[in-house]
């Protein structure tokens, strides 16, 4: 795989713009969109590594959908 390849496939940023995360390759094209709340759950609910290896990024939830994504997983 050469680098261009590399670096739009492999490397995702998630972007938090109220209840939607906006997820971008390494090219800054939009590759998913996921519903905040339902990703912040999977976040309360699995560790850091298992996230990573399902999504392939990191993401905490942002603002009052930390709240409500850890009320949404049952850990409040």
């Amino acid at each position: 795989m050469d680098l261009d390849a590399f670096i739009k496939n492999s490397i995702k940023t998630p972007k938090q713009v109220g209840r939607k995360v906006y997820v971008y390759n390494g090219n800054h094209e939009l590759v998913k969109v996921y519903d905040a709340i339902e990703l912040g759950k999977d976040y309360f609910s699995m560790s850091n590594d298992i996230f990573f290896d399902i999504y392939g990024f990191n993401y905490v939830p942002r603002g009052r959908y930390w709240e409500l994504s850890k009320r949404a997983a049952g850990k409040m």
